[in-house]
C-alpha cells in the first residue's frame, strides 16, 4: 500500500484512509507493507526499494488530492504519481489498484492519465479486499466499487458504501510513522462518521463518501483514541468528519462518551457548520476538552450562501459567531471568495462580519476561487456561464470566480477593509518556511492550533521577502 501524498502545506496530512484500507487487507489475511511517501527525500528510490524487497503480488496506490486547489498558484500532483506508476510497472507484474479521494472524483480520467486499468470509487476497504482476492483481473474488475478504464462509466457518482457496523479500527499507529507527523503539529486525525447529506453547490463529499450519514459506534471511536494514546505520544486529536455537528445528536453521543470514559486528551474539529449550532453543543465541546474548531460558512452574505446551496442563511452564521465568540473555543472561519453571486456588496458583508465577529482568539482562512469538479452544481453553472468547455475533463485544475469581481479587487477589498481579524490566505500557506516554523513550535511546546500564530508567520514571510529583495538588489 503506497500513500503518494507529499504535500506538507499548510500541514502534512496523515494518510488515515490508506491506513484504513491496509488494516482491512491485513484482517482479510494479506501480508501488507505500507509505504508513506510524504517525508521520503527520494520517493522513487523508496518505491523501487520497497518493490524489490517486498516483491508484492498486489499494489494499492492512494491519491489523496489531484491538485492544490489554488487558483492563484495551481499545481497538479498527478505527474508525480505517474512517475511512481511507471516505475512500478517497469519493475513489477503486481496487480495494481488506485484509489483515494482524488481518484473517486475523476476515476476514468485518472486511469487514462496514469495508464492504469482499475480504480476504486468511494471507500476502499471492501473493494480492495475483493479486488486482490479475485482469481483474475476479469473477476477483479467486477468487484463493487471498482471501475475499469475500458469499461462503462458505472458507479462513478454512486460509490459502494460500507455499513456503519462494518467499520474496522484503522490502527493508524500500526501503519504510519506517527512521530513524523506529530513533530510538525502534535495532532492526529480520527473519523467518527462518513458521508454527507447536504447538497452544497461545489462539494464532492457525496461522490467520495456517499450521500447519507453513516455513524461509527461512539465507543469504537473512543477506543481508537485511547489505543492511539497508548502507542504514540499524541494527546490531541482532530475529528475529520465532513460536518462535525451533523447528523442531529451525533456530536452529543460522541463527546458524552469521551466524558464518560474520562479521556485525558484535547480535541479539535476540522469542519463545523453554523447550521443549528446551539449553546448546549458549545458548552459540551468545551467540557469534553475541545479547544479549537474550523467553521465553514464560506460567506457571510445571504445571496452568496443561497447560491452555494449551503442550507443556512446569514442570520445563522451570525448566531454561530455570537455563540463561539462567548466561548473559550478558538475558531478558524473559512470563506470562499469569488463564489457565485459574489460582488463588492456581498464581499463587503463578509468584511463587516469579519470585523464584527472574528476576535483576537480567532482567525479567517480565505480561499480565492473554487475548484470545479464534474458532477457538481458548480460544474453545471460554469458550463452555462462559459467558464469551462463541455469537452474539458477537469483533470487539470479549473476554477470558478464570480464574473462580477476580480481576484485582485477581492484581495484589495479584504486587505483594506478588514481591520481587526487575522486573515490567512491559501497562497500564504504554501511557503516552505512554514514547515520549519511548525517544527519549532512543536519542539518548544507551543499550544495548538498553530494557525493562531498566523500573524507571526506572516511577519516572518514578509521579512524573508524583504531580505530576498535586498539580496537581489545587491
Amino acid at each position: 500500500m503506497i500513500s503518494t501524498n507529499r504535500e506538507t502545506a499548510p500541514q502534512p496530512t496523515v494518510p488515515l484512509r490508506a491506513a484504513w484500507v491496509a488494516e482491512s487487507l491485513r484482517l482479510a489475511g494479506f501480508h501488507v507493507q505500507f509505504l508513506d511517501l510524504c517525508f521520503q527525500p527520494d520517493p522513487l528510490r523508496a518505491v523501487a526499494d520497497a518493490v524489490k524487497s517486498f516483491a508484492p503480488d498486489g499494489i494499492g496506490i492512494s491519491v489523496r488530492n489531484l491538485d492544490n486547489c489554488n487558483l492563484l498558484d495551481p499545481k497538479s500532483y498527478l505527474p508525480e504519481v505517474r512517475d511512481v506508476v511507471r516505475l512500478i510497472k517497469a519493475r513489477s507484474d503486481a496487480r495494481i489498484l488506485v484509489g483515494g479521494a482524488g481518484v473517486s472524483i475523476l476515476p476514468h480520467q485518472v486511469l487514462e492519465y496514469l495508464e492504469l486499468d482499475h480504480a476504486v470509487v468511494g471507500e476502499g476497504e471492501r473493494a480492495a479486499v475483493g479486488f486482490f482476492s479475485a482469481p483474475d483481473l476479469d473477476v477483479a474488475g467486477e468487484v463493487a466499487g471498482v471501475v475499469c478504464r475500458t469499461g462503462a462509466q458505472r458507479q462513478v457518482c454512486h460509490p459502494a458504501p460500507i455499513a456503519a457496523e462494518g467499520f474496522v479500527t484503522p490502527r493508524l499507529h500500526g501503519w504510519v510513522d506517527a512521530g513524523r507527523y506529530l513533530a510538525r503539529e502534535p495532532v492526529l486525525p480520527v473519523q467518527g462518521k462518513r458521508g454527507c447529506a447536504q447538497h452544497c453547490l461545489y462539494c464532492t463529499y457525496r461522490m467520495i463518501e456517499g450521500s447519507s450519514w453513516r455513524v461509527r459506534e461512539p465507543g469504537a471511536v473512543v477506543d481508537e483514541i485511547v489505543e492511539t494514546m497508548c502507542h504514540t505520544s499524541a494527546r490531541e486529536f482532530e475529528f475529520v468528519d465532513s460536518i462535525f455537528n451533523e447528523p442531529e445528536g451525533y456530536l452529543e453521543l460522541l463527546l458524552e462518551e469521551v466524558l464518560r470514559r474520562e479521556v485525558q486528551a484535547r480535541f479539535c474539529a476540522s469542519s463545523l457548520s453554523p447550521k443549528g449550532l446551539t449553546a448546549a453543543q458549545v458548552r459540551l465541546m468545551e467540557r469534553a476538552g475541545m479547544t479549537s474548531l474550523v467553521i465553514t460558512p464560506e460567506s457571510a452574505a445571504g445571496a452568496t450562501l443561497a447560491a452555494l446551496q449551503k442550507g443556512f442563511d446569514e442570520d445563522e452564521v451570525n448566531r454561530a459567531a455570537e455563540l463561539l465568540g462567548r466561548s473559550r473555543l478558538r475558531a478558524l472561519w473559512c470563506f470562499l471568495v469569488g463564489a457565485p453571486q459574489e460582488d463588492e456588496e456581498t464581499l463587503g458583508q463578509t468584511v463587516a462580519f469579519l470585523n464584527r465577529h472574528v476576535g483576537s482568539k480567532d482567525a479567517a482562512f480565505i480561499t480565492t476561487g473554487i475548484r470545479i469538479y464534474p458532477g457538481t452544481g458548480l460544474h453545471r453553472l460554469a458550463l452555462g456561464e462559459g467558464c469551462v468547455r463541455p469537452d474539458d475533463d477537469l483533470l487539470m485544475p479549473s476554477f470558478y470566480f464570480s464574473p462580477k469581481l476580480t481576484p485582485e479587487r477581492a484581495r484589495g477589498l479584504l486587505d483594506c477593509g478588514v481591520v481587526h481579524a487575522r486573515l490567512i490566505h491559501l497562497t500564504d500557506t504554501q511557503a516552505p518556511v512554514l514547515g520549519t516554523l511548525r517544527r519549532i513550535g512543536t519542539a518548544v511546546g507551543l499550544p495548538t492550533p498553530f494557525w493562531r500564530y498566523a500573524r507571526y508567520a506572516t511577519g516572518v514571510l514578509r521579512w524573508r521577502g524583504e531580505e530576498s529583495a535586498a539580496t537581489r538588489r545587491q
